[in-house]
């Protein structure tokens, strides 16, 4: 939970220098180029080991990372702070900031057969329409939920599947014994 907290912290400090400089976007490619080098490429666990000299790691990173000079800091700060393998979680708080701050959720749509892009993009509008905020839908298949559809917007559950709506009719049948 502390490495949490600390992306957050790191992330905090970019998206306010991201908005106060109107380079929201710019931030998030340079981010998401940092998680890729300092978490998720071959050269994380060298950059993460502490034995490796820092100038040495970090020589690394200047020559590895095409970011704009702020960004390029972070990232040589997350190495000298231990915190390289925490770069992909400092991205996903930065864009949750980010995509709070332009007026864009997310929402998970689970069906239980696959959806056509056309009925998803219907789905995304209304959601849209009804949030009053630009939604990113991502479908998901469940063969479980039997039928109909289960939409999660953040912490906002609308469950309207058959297998919710067949365990609700039970529930009232055998409540009318």
């Amino acid at each position: 939970m502390a490495e949490l907290d600390a992306a957050k912290r790191y992330a905090q400090a970019a998206f306010d220098i991201a908005l106060q400089a109107n380079t929201i976007a710019a931030w998030r490619a340079d981010l998401d180029d940092i998680a890729k080098v300092l978490a998720e490429s071959g050269a994380a666990a060298l950059l993460a080991d502490q034995r490796v000299p820092l100038d040495r790691r970090l020589a690394m990173v200047d020559r590895t990372l095409d970011v704009q000079p702020l960004a390029l800091n972070l990232a040589k700060l997350l190495v000298s702070k231990g915190r390289s393998l925490d770069a992909r979680w400092v991205t996903e708080s930065f864009n949750r900031m980010a995509d709070s701050q332009e007026g864009i959720v997310h929402a998970r749509v689970t069906t239980a057969v696959d959806l056509s892009a056309e009925e998803l993009d219907g789905i995304r509008r209304q959601l849209s329409e009804r949030l009053g905020k630009t939604v990113v839908a991502e479908a998901v298949v469940d063969p479980s939920i039997i039928g109909g559809l289960v939409v999660q917007v953040g912490d906002r559950l609308v469950d309207g599947s058959v297998t919710t709506r067949l365990k609700s009719l039970r529930r009232e049948l055998e409540g009318a014994r």
